[in-house]
């Protein structure tokens, strides 16, 4: 047999090999295999770092106080001053600025006023500097903890505080005891503490302020800084009533730690909320809806 031949023979021996209907490889056996080991050893794509919680920093908070003295406090002030100048004018008040600023309509107006700014801040640092989610990034959410329970430990904060100031009173005139001149300016004001105050001063402490400090100095320096400043905000409410002013501080060391323990700032909230709720209820029974507030 000629080497030809052989060959040939070679040849339709492995084409008899291959079943009916399959087709020939493309590619030399094991090729596959090669270039499968060549990508497994090459270097893989970084991964993508977690995005850092929360967005925004220190100079954010540094950025927000001066805000808040240089924009919010001027601009409140103002703007309620020329809105009770129209009305006085309308209606022929007898009453001057400065008396004005004295009532608590005039002051829970502007310190609504102010706030909202507050508010405006915060949104558009999170949501356009930063471009995150407004409740996402605040942590608004609440989980697998029950509404009633956060609202009840923030009503026994409010009464254990309460019967403390029964048991040892201060004596003290303290000047937020002096805009409850009648039933209206106690109306005026349960409904700020109630509606208001609890939410937005949420959100700024534990919800803006709090992760930060977190962030840099953990949990137990963010409880108790935010407290101190929780205290401080209130201070010029209680100014010389230095008992009040450490329980309020203490009160917001529960906040804040409710927020750090939970991740979540809808527990403090609701705290907040039981707290404040239970302390106008407890003074309209007292004093006869309001009726009673100065004897």
């Amino acid at each position: 047999m000629s080497e030809f031949e052989q060959r040939a023979g070679e040849q339709s021996g492995r084409s008899e090999a291959v079943e009916p209907g399959s087709q020939l490889p493309l590619w030399p056996a094991g090729a596959g295999e090669e270039e499968a080991s060549a990508d497994a050893g090459a270097p893989s794509e970084p991964a993508a770092a977690e995005p850092v919680e929360p967005a925004w920093t220190l100079t954010d908070l540094g950025a927000f106080v001066l805000f808040v003295f240089v924009v919010s406090l001027p601009a409140a002030f103002l703007g309620t001053a020329g809105v009770f100048l129209l009305l006085r004018k309308a209606f022929g008040w007898d009453l001057t600025v400065t008396e004005a600023y004295t009532k608590a309509p005039l002051i829970v107006a502007m310190q609504t006023g102010w706030e909202v700014l507050w508010l405006g801040f915060i949104y558009l640092t999170i949501t356009v500097k930063y471009r995150r989610r407004f409740w996402d990034a605040l942590r608004w959410k609440l989980g697998a903890h029950r509404p009633r329970n956060w609202l009840a430990l923030g009503a026994v904060l409010a009464l254990a505080a309460q019967l403390y100031f029964l048991v040892s009173p201060t004596g003290k005139d303290l000047p937020i005891e002096r805009l409850f001149t009648s039933p209206g300016s106690g109306y005026v004001l349960a409904l700020f503490g109630i509606l208001v105050a609890p939410f937005v001063e949420e959100m700024v402490f534990r919800g803006f302020i709090y992760p930060v400090f977190e962030r840099m100095w953990g949990l137990g320096a963010a409880v108790l800084l935010t407290a101190l400043l929780f205290a401080v905000i209130h201070a010029s409410q209680l100014w010389g009533g230095w008992e009040e002013i450490a329980a309020i501080f203490l009160v917001g060391v529960a906040f804040s730690y409710s927020r750090g323990k939970t991740g979540s700032l809808v527990p403090s909230y609701l705290m907040h909320l039981g707290y404040n709720l239970a302390l106008f209820v407890s003074l309209f029974l007292s004093t006869d809806g309001f009726r009673t507030l100065r004897e």
